[in-house]
């Protein structure tokens, strides 16, 4: 696979979190990983990036909120022509109102479910400080663009229909759905200790009468993102014969680059570190 232009930027800026979600092992490390990048290289590789062609950078983590320097890392994208995101829990939405509405495009927000189903995977009263949290930045004037965005798994499959349901409610823009991860090492330790949140055949049967459900509504390519076919293909993929499947197509290392907090270079979320950009050019690892 050969490079092309640039056009995404992934950057993790923090490995602390806030939150101990199920599916996700980051937050253990509770931010103690050595060799971070500081705000002058993380400037460094955006201004690059943007030289290369891209249009757009991810801001994640961890919370990319608990990054020190969150703001200025915001501020210099948007000053080198970058199309800002941020993936965040949201829990420190109010907190960052004051510069995320002139600083930040679009956020994409982890909400798992209605309430009682986003608390069993996020935590106690998680649910309601996010609530809170939306309506404290929706409540401060300009604001970015709000999608919720919801990790399909054995815990929150049936109830999808909840889930846009609670989007709507809190005040969200759009809903998103993608399917969990229980294969890389994205999100931190061993991704096999996260099989059981596979969905399971009932699960994945639950899942699609959801969607039959809300496509009779009208909701599918709409305030969801995902269009009917998207969303079955997700279900189905849960249930597929994994000894025979195949990695679904994807081109995004041909036009993505994620850069670690430490400096590595992965050409996707899901794919192993290649390189490091720390004393080498972002276009020399791109073409490594």
């Amino acid at each position: 696979m050969k490079p092309r232009d640039l056009r995404l930027l992934v950057m993790h800026v923090s490995t602390r979190c806030d939150q101990a979600c199920a599916h996700c092992s980051v937050w253990k490390g509770n931010g103690k990983a050595r060799g971070e990048m500081g705000l002058l290289e993380r400037i460094s590789v955006l201004q690059e990036a943007s030289a290369l062609g891209a249009r757009t950078v991810l801001f994640t983590g961890g919370e990319p909120l608990l990054c020190d320097h969150i703001e200025s890392l915001a501020r210099a994208a948007k000053t080198a022509g970058l199309s800002v995101q941020l993936a965040s829990n949201g829990l420190g939405l109010t907190r960052a109102a004051s510069w995320l509405g002139v600083a930040v495009d679009e956020i994409y927000v982890s909400l798992e479910g209605p309430e009682a189903v986003h608390d069993s995977i996020r935590g106690p009263i998680m649910f309601a400080r996010l609530q809170a949290a939306v309506a404290g930045l929706k409540a401060s004037g300009a604001r970015p663009r709000l999608k919720a965005r919801c990790a399909l798994s054995s815990r929150n499959a049936r109830f999808v229909p909840e889930t846009v349901r609670a989007a709507r409610l809190m005040g969200f823009d759009a809903v998103s759905f993608l399917s969990i991860d229980t294969e890389s090492s994205a999100f931190g330790g061993d991704p096999s200790a996260r099989a059981s949140l596979r969905p399971g055949r009932n699960d994945v049967s639950a899942l699609l009468d959801g969607v039959a459900t809300l496509d009779r509504a009208g909701e599918l390519g709409g305030f969801v993102l995902e269009d009917a076919g998207k969303l079955a293909r997700i279900a189905n993929g849960f249930v597929q014969d994994r000894a025979c499947a195949e990695a679904p197509p994807c081109n995004a290392p041909e036009w993505s680059s994620v850069v670690e907090a430490n400096g590595d270079v992965r050409p996707c979320f899901f794919q192993p570190v290649v390189a490091a950009v720390q004393g080498v050019s972002l276009q020399a690892v791109r073409h490594s």
